[in-house]
């Protein structure tokens, strides 16, 4: 599903957006591994790290694509 809606070399949301998936278990860790792998170069574009705490961004942040495709056609 991750790679489905996010190609971790579009450039259109700025360098500040890294590409990583969060893993809570080895399990978790080995399947993003492999999916990263199946993908070849681009999944060698995906940073695989032990989740942490999370903290949810300010409100301009959310829904950032959305809000900036409809300024767009505005």
């Amino acid at each position: 599903m991750f790679f489905d809606m996010h190609h971790p070399s579009d450039s259109r949301y700025g360098t500040q957006y890294r590409s990583a998936i969060f893993v809570y278990s080895e399990e978790q860790k080995q399947l993003a591994e492999a999916a990263c792998k199946k993908r070849g170069s681009v999944g060698e574009l995906v940073k695989i790290e032990d989740a942490s705490d999370f903290y949810r961004g300010e409100e301009y942040h959310q829904k950032y694509v959305e809000k900036a495709t409809s300024r767009r056609y505005a």
